[in-house]
């Protein structure tokens, strides 16, 4: 068996305009690692026309985590060699309790069978837990929005951006304490 059993999913079928859609709410526990073909099972179980919205417990730059981890990799391999699309809001979902760990993007959604582009995606701050809330609406026609300025996005390169302001900065600036 392909698929395991920790990949939690609720599952349902609407009749869209041109064809069916299914959309599925899913849960990645943190702890079981899975590998590509199990991520390729589940999708091929939903059929050509997907979105799936989860926690997947995933992190990679290409939907806008800060690092990349081993099932990360994992999931962004399945979606570029599957040709997914991927929606994100580009900013943390996850707040960790621990000090010791770090904010970070780990819900979002993957698309099959349609263009992003008839999607909008929006946190919500209302009443949350540990997770920020995402909201993605569809619609039929296309959803033109202005994007919200952001200092980065699911593309920056972290190690040029330090490497470049390491360039730009003087190791013999000081730093004054005090009155202006």
């Amino acid at each position: 068996m392909l698929w395991k059993p920790e990949l939690q999913a609720t599952i349902i079928q609407v009749q869209g305009p041109h064809r069916n859609i299914k959309i599925a709410s899913t849960y990645c526990p943190p702890r079981h690692n899975l590998k590509v073909t199990h991520f390729d099972y589940f999708f091929q179980t939903l059929g050509s026309c997907f979105i799936v919205g989860s926690d997947f417990n995933s992190k990679h730059t290409l939907w806008g985590s800060r690092l990349i981890t081993f099932k990360g990799c994992e999931l962004a391999t399945l979606i570029q060699t599957r040709n997914y699309s991927v929606l994100s809001i580009g900013t943390p979902t996850y707040w960790p309790t621990e000090r010791r760990k770090i904010p970070d993007l780990l819900d979002f959604f993957i698309l099959s069978g349609f263009s992003p582009s008839y999607a909008d995606i929006q946190p919500s701050y209302d009443l949350s837990s540990y997770h920020t809330p995402i909201i993605t609406t569809f619609s039929t026609i296309l959803i033109t929005k202005r994007p919200t300025p952001r200092l980065h996005n699911s593309r920056t390169d972290w190690h040029r951006y330090k490497s470049e302001i390491s360039n730009q900065v003087n190791d013999e600036w000081k730093l004054k304490h005090g009155r202006i």
